[in-house]
């Protein structure tokens, strides 16, 4: 990178930070802390089994469908859909892209309708547990979330043109004490942003999120809770969103640390290193190959009890390749402002370094940085209900027009792009 560009991308991305201080307004209200990616959260589960949860006329207490939690075992899930359309009036399944999960712009969409059935472990008595979880995803999402590099277990459970299935979780956990031992296939401990929908505040993603992290890995994580304060997670995987069948031959290390340095302040840093896989998926497709690298450090700090914040910063590098070795790397900037207990505003801000376009590569571009700044409420007018209306901008500065989309991907016509969106989910 010259100097200039260099220059001129940390001035942007130093404009882009400092813009998030302005969100604050006046009143008083309790929040949660700020959630941990690594943690589970299910807030909307009972909090005993074998109880049944007769919730349904109090407005402010989440209605559980499967009311009856017996034998320990939890049943739950949710409904998320709605629409993205962008300024440029590119109303066709892939007319948001470079847009991740949010790409289809010819209509509204039902993203997730996502199950599960998870038994936690509880080792409070200082005892060995047992438990194991397991997820069913059907919609657009879906097919992002599927075993797309090794081209096995659910990979094409697809139904039509934007719509598939997809088993993002099955494993067990062992537990003793303070360790506990996941064996099986997981979401990924890396990053800031989650697959769920119920867990993130806005409804499109960063390009972090899509284009440079991994979403599922088989293998196992160790984790150990060595104080209140420190948590430690080491394990083995089969690469990155690949499952059981192996057909790259990956074989990577996964751990993160995560340390809450004050009860306002966490950091937390999660790795993936190692051999990426011999380049040629199950059904002889290309797919991920070389050597892998990539880190997410995560700072997250409450500022008051309406105003927390979140740093982001991804960095890539993907070796091995000879001409085509590549790397990446991201900062992300998230402030959330609670209004009241039920209605908040957010800001992200992104810089995404695409640094030999090969981890973006839509729509004909190649390297260059892409930004992105959305704004957007997050509105719980019931406990199972919440909405998320947002708007946002993307710009890129680098070879190729990879917005607006007019040849079927083979090259974009825009810089920029402005996109609005919605959607509605439905906890149960």
């Amino acid at each position: 990178m010259d100097v200039s560009l260099r220059t001129n991308t940390t001035f942007q991305l130093l404009i882009l930070i400092s813009c998030s201080s302005l969100i604050a307004q006046a009143g008083t209200v309790e929040s949660e802390q700020v959630p941990q990616k690594h943690a589970d959260a299910h807030p909307y589960l009972s909090p005993s089994a074998c109880d049944f949860v007769d919730n349904v006329e109090e407005l402010d207490q989440p209605f559980l469908l499967f009311g009856e939690v017996c034998n320990e075992v939890e049943f739950g899930g949710w409904l998320s859909g709605g629409f993205t359309a962008n300024a440029h009036g590119n109303r066709s399944g892939n007319g948001n892209l470079p847009l991740g999960y949010n790409n289809v712009a010819d209509g509204p969409v039902l993203n997730q309708l996502w199950l599960y059935a998870e038994k936690s472990v509880d080792t409070s008595d200082s005892q060995f547990d047992w438990g194991f979880r397991v997820d069913y995803l059907f919609g657009t999402d879906a097919n992002d979330n599927q075993s797309f590099a090794g081209g096995d277990w659910d990979y094409g459970w697809n139904t039509g043109r934007d719509y598939g299935s997809a088993i993002p979780q099955l494993y067990t956990d062992l537990a003793y004490e303070d360790f506990t031992l996941r064996l099986g296939y997981f979401l990924t401990p890396v990053g800031w942003e989650y697959a769920q929908s119920t867990e993130n505040q806005f409804y499109s993603h960063s390009y972090a999120f899509y284009y440079g992290e991994p979403n599922t890995h088989a293998g196992f994580m160790a984790t150990y809770q060595y104080s209140d304060r420190l948590e430690v997670s080491a394990g083995w995987a089969m690469g990155w969103d690949s499952w059981f069948e192996n057909p790259l031959d990956a074989s990577i290390f996964v751990g993160n640390v995560s340390w809450s340095i004050s009860e306002a302040t966490t950091l937390t840093w999660a790795v993936t290193a190692g051999d990426f896989g011999d380049g040629i998926a199950r059904g002889g497709f290309a797919s991920n190959s070389g050597d892998i690298y990539m880190n997410s450090l995560t700072l997250e700090h409450e500022f008051t009890d309406r105003l927390s914040s979140v740093l982001a910063h991804d960095f890539g590098t993907n070796t091995g390749l000879g001409a085509d070795n590549h790397q990446w790397y991201s900062f992300v900037h998230y402030s959330t402002y609670a209004l009241n207990d039920k209605l908040s505003v957010g800001s992200r801000q992104e810089f995404f370094r695409d640094e030999d376009g090969l981890r973006v590569g839509v729509n004909g571009a190649g390297p260059g940085n892409y930004y992105e700044i959305t704004l957007g409420l997050n509105w719980k007018p019931q406990a199972n209900i919440t909405i998320r209306p947002e708007v946002r901008w993307d710009w890129f500065n680098g070879q190729g027009l990879p917005y607006d989309s007019r040849n079927g991907g083979l090259s974009g016509t825009q810089s920029r792009q402005f996109t609005g969106g919605m959607d509605f989910i439905l906890t149960f």
